[in-house]
């Protein structure tokens, strides 16, 4: 999942995570829960995928951001 998220070449957290959810399966998610993760992913700043320290950091933010996914209530009901 990672290795497309660096090939659709997303930067911005909001792209990031609109991107995590479309891969996840067609979810929608409630607005709630939709600050909810963009605020989680926004801490970290931007998202890169220039060298490999960047692509290593970025794919633990973004683990992370796919386990946040798998435990909205939207995913586990849907």
């Amino acid at each position: 999942m990672v290795d497309r998220l660096i090939a659709k070449g997303d930067t911005s957290t909001d792209a990031v995570v609109e991107s995590a959810l479309d891969l996840m399966g067609p979810l929608e998610v409630n607005p709630e829960s939709l600050v909810e993760l963009n605020g989680f992913v926004a801490d970290g700043g931007d998202f890169s995928w220039k060298s490999a320290d960047d692509i290593e950091k970025s794919t633990v933010r973004v683990s992370e951001l796919l386990q946040l996914i798998v435990s909205l209530r939207e995913y586990q009901y849907a």
